[in-house]
């Protein structure tokens, strides 16, 4: 927390704390009035600045380099917070490719690490699926080869299963997001597609 609103607090206490105080030397009285305190105090939301996203240019490199595709959009959402811990989303998709299956070819980070099992249950790949209305950006999602790279960066990924295999579907503010980073790449893509029939 910032500097004036540990001040707050600490005026807040009363009993005789001040910004000064020595942790070890308040009485009883003062650590419960502090500890009440502390529920009560509305802390800013974090504003992202710790997390270690890989970037958009880190991002589209990559694609590039495994992929080769004829076209590749990228996005990097601002951050957002869900339970007091910032996160933000990274998005990826191309068109074409070599060794790329026809359909919708989901690939899964959290926190830069590829996430292997229980693909169909996770947010990334639910969202990619079937809240994308893939006509409507002129990709057809059966016969296009469209690779969908997802990567949600945060100090609390609220993960499912023992291992870790997948993000949760049931939390509105990645899913949210994931949406939302998908959906720019795709109007981006939609733009370049445009273009190429224009020139045709």
């Amino acid at each position: 927390i910032n500097s004036a609103l540990a001040e707050r607090i600490c005026l807040e206490m009363r009993g005789g704390a001040d910004p000064d105080s020595i942790p070890r030397e308040l009485t009883n009285k003062q650590i419960v009035r502090l500890h009440q305190l502390l529920h009560e105090v509305r802390f800013p939301d974090p504003k992202g600045l710790h997390l270690s996203p890989a970037g958009e240019y880190n991002l589209r490199l990559g694609v590039m380099k495994e992929l080769r595709p004829e076209m590749v959009a990228t996005c990097a959402g601002s951050a957002d917070v869900y339970e007091g811990h910032a996160f933000l989303v990274e998005a990826a998709v191309s068109l074409g490719g070599q060794d790329v299956r026809p359909g919708i070819n989901v690939f899964r980070f959290a926190n830069r690490i590829p996430l292997l099992f229980e693909a169909g249950s996770d947010v990334i790949t639910q969202t990619a699926q079937q809240r994308i209305a893939w006509n409507s950006y002129k990709i057809n999602q059966a016969t296009d080869r469209v690779g969908v790279f997802v990567s949600i960066v945060s100090s609390k990924i609220p993960f499912k299963g023992a291992g870790k295999e997948y993000i949760a579907d049931d939390v509105e503010p990645i899913r949210n997001a994931v949406k939302s980073a998908i959906q720019s790449c795709c109007v981006q893509l939609k733009s370049k597609i445009a273009r190429i029939h224009a020139h045709r």
